[in-house]
């Protein structure tokens, strides 16, 4: 049944609409993941020029590093692996990405209705839809949006139903593998389909973390207390604050882009040494985050995620806010912690290019 249908955008962009499927509805994350079900993920890429099958791999590996425990990606590493390297070339616009959960069978990975590989560990399933519903998603108001218990909006919905990729885009994909078997797509699907005061920021559980005056998570994140009445209250903040120049953010995104499609793949020691590097590298960020008191004051809440691309001796090349609050006061602290955070500690050996970057998803929330 559907479960729920979202909009995944950065920079204000949509890049795919996401559709999550289950055998039995519910708005609880931790049950979702937690259940041995038949589930399925779909995605359908609507931005105009596609998206690199690379940096759409790293997003999902990114996601899973962030709300996993560290011993379940050392686990977890060689089919990482395996994922990363079923997709070629570059997803196109209307290309159609499913994943879908067959409990004692593993995980069936498809693009187009074209079988590419199978997982075969079903824990690895639970792993990639953490990533969008864990306790720290890469998106919160797409995971809000999956999490609908069918309660969806028809518009989106048949939206999403009438987008298809062509039979010749089709007949490319099965190059990617020369594998003909053909798996069930949302068009065969979707007509059966039933529709009836902390800030949080991701690390991996390798780090040890203080403790806190904060409720405890089951799963890994920094939780940074709220200030105390007396704390000293902040400049006063601009729109203009909220974002970087435009222009050093599109050159080195772009560059890192391009080397991340022409670099080496991913080995399970180098997927491991880019996880744990964020994982330090946020907990350096943790450190230097506080929940804005006048944000506090005017019972300001919200979640900002910000892209970071680093030099390999840790130097800030640039920030950009890929998904932001509506207040500026919080997109503005997720900039300063940052800068107050740098430089970063230099790249391992293990991860290769000259440019390295990685995304910082923060959420503030009012105490109850």
């Amino acid at each position: 049944m559907l479960n729920g249908i979202g909009v995944h955008q950065e920079l204000g962009r949509e890049v795919f609409i996401g559709a999550l499927y289950s055998e039995s509805l519910s708005n609880d994350p931790d049950t979702l993941m937690n259940n041995v079900q038949p589930m399925r993920m779909e995605l359908k890429i609507v931005a105009p020029d596609g998206l690199t099958t690379r940096r759409f791999s790293r997003m999902w590996i990114e996601g899973m590093a962030v709300n996993s425990k560290a011993d379940a990606l050392t686990a977890q590493a060689d089919n990482m692996v395996k994922f990363d390297g079923l997709f070629k070339g570059r997803f196109l616009k209307d290309d159609f990405i499913s994943f879908i959960n067959n409990p004692g069978k593993g995980v069936d990975i498809a693009v187009n209705g074209v079988l590419l590989g199978n997982i075969d560990d079903n824990a690895f399933f639970s792993m990639l839809l953490s990533t969008w519903i864990g306790k720290i998603p890469l998106s919160s108001d797409y995971r809000d949006s999956l999490l609908k218990v069918g309660d969806v909006d028809a518009g989106l919905r048949s939206r999403f139903s009438a987008i298809s990729p062509a039979a010749a885009r089709t007949a490319e994909v099965k190059t990617w593998t020369g594998a003909q078997v053909e798996v069930k797509t949302a068009a065969a699907s979707s007509s059966k389909s039933s529709v009836n005061a902390k800030v949080e920021v991701a690390t991996i559980a390798k780090t040890e973390l203080p403790k806190l005056e904060v409720p405890a998570l089951e799963k890994p994140a920094l939780d940074i207390p709220v200030p105390a009445p007396q704390a000293e209250k902040p400049a006063p903040v601009t729109a203009a604050a909220a974002s970087t120049p435009a222009k050093p953010v599109a050159v080195a995104a772009a560059k890192v882009e391009e080397e991340e499609e022409e670099g080496p793949a991913l080995t399970a020691q180098s997927l491991l040494a880019r996880q744990f590097y964020v994982s330090d590298v946020i907990k350096k960020i943790r450190g230097k985050t506080k929940y804005p008191q006048r944000a506090l004051d005017r019972d300001q809440e919200g979640s900002v995620r910000v892209a970071i691309v680093i030099d390999r001796e840790g130097t800030v090349l640039s920030t950009n806010i890929l998904e932001t609050s509506k207040f500026d006061m919080l997109n503005k602290e997720a900039l300063e912690a940052i800068k107050r955070s740098a430089p970063f500690p230099a790249l391992p050996a293990e991860i290769a290019g000259s440019r390295f970057e990685f995304t910082v998803p923060m959420r503030w929330t009012l105490p109850k």
